[in-house]
């Protein structure tokens, strides 16, 4: 009987905890009049990094021909631009797809390759061109700030929106005619500079093919990083 009731008793015994802990952080500015409040700062960064997306599609009789004829261009893309010290992040990929005929019968397959890498603007600038597999073509291009930049710029933005906070706390307790506040459950937010997650890297079997030079033109621009903070103001006599 004992063990049965200790054991009944246990679960109150945690939630009641629980319900406890719950209520001190809610009542931060119990018995207190309380505001809330916000603050952001934001700022455009120069994008000083730029990341390359490649395609390549071939069409086979198999799907084996299909991706033997991309993994020949990726192979070859790859150990090339592996060579290049200002390359980052070479990510590649290959994904095979049947096309259907007459009466839904496959008549033919097709691979599609993808290729994708990092670079530092300016070092891709000074390079002029690129040189990559016969057959790939640059699909698109996407800036971002570097990671440097962007936690820099947090870090500015964070100092100007806590001082902004501070400054709309004291006002408000000025305001209301109260000597001093204090401060409730204060949440931030940053955001920008974020980077997609690459694809995975792939081993592909050596082989020849003909290779290209490519002269990419760069168009940087900038992006906004941003940082707000909300927060609990408790207003003291």
């Amino acid at each position: 009987m004992k063990n049965s009731l200790r054991v009944a008793l246990f679960p109150a015994v945690v939630l009641f905890t629980t319900l406890y802990n719950q209520s001190t952080w809610a009542d931060a500015c119990e018995k207190q009049p309380a505001v809330n409040l916000n603050a952001s700062a934001s700022e455009d960064v120069i994008n000083d990094m730029v990341r390359l997306n490649w395609t390549i599609q071939v069409q086979g009789a198999s799907a084996n021909e299909a991706m033997s004829a991309v993994n020949r261009a990726l192979q070859q893309s790859v150990a090339t631009l592996s060579a290049n010290k200002d390359i980052q992040r070479l990510r590649n990929n290959i994904q095979t797809y049947p096309q259907y005929g007459k009466q839904q019968m496959i008549s033919t397959w097709q691979a599609v390759g993808t290729l994708s890498f990092e670079m530092n603007v300016q070092a891709l600038n000074s390079k002029g061109a690129l040189k990559v597999a016969d057959g790939l073509v640059l699909s698109n291009l996407d800036y971002f700030p570097s990671e440097m930049q962007t936690l820099a710029s947090r870090a500015r933005l964070l100092d100007e929106a806590m001082k902004q906070f501070q400054s709309k706390a004291d006002h408000v307790a000025k305001g209301f005619g109260k000597s001093a506040y204090s401060l409730g459950e204060i949440s931030v937010n940053d955001e920008g500079g974020a980077r997609p997650m690459p694809l995975m890297a792939r081993a592909y079997a050596a082989a020849d093919s003909m290779s290209k030079s490519v002269e990419v033109t760069t168009a940087p621009g900038s992006s906004q990083v941003s940082v707000s903070i909300n927060g609990r103001v408790c207003l003291k006599p």
